[in-house]
């Protein structure tokens, strides 16, 4: 895949810092930054997953709010929780 170029703009205690890990680890500033905003992407989506793994299982019953809560953080659990019932109650209506 072709390599893009971007910019980023950074404090100037944050340049030294990746300029000192660059070089503690003998790789250039872009390296660094690149394999940071990786890394960073990666566990977002990650999490992403997760996330939507929990909300299916509080969903069909499997796990609780409270464990949903650990997973996601209350507010994304009462978001949740909050759909589930909007689309319970939508789905009773729909049957009477």
């Amino acid at each position: 895949m072709p390599e893009e170029t971007i910019t980023v703009r950074i404090d100037s205690e944050w340049k030294k810092r990746i300029e000192k890990l660059a070089a503690e680890q003998r790789e250039t500033k872009s390296d660094v930054v690149r394999k940071a905003l990786i890394d960073y992407i990666q566990r977002k989506e990650e999490r992403k997953e997760i996330e939507r793994s929990a909300a299916k299982k509080f969903a069909s019953g499997k796990i609780s709010f409270e464990e949903l809560t650990r997973i996601t953080g209350y507010e994304k659990a009462r978001k949740i929780a909050f759909y589930v019932k909007t689309a319970e109650r939508s789905f009773e209506e729909g049957l009477s």
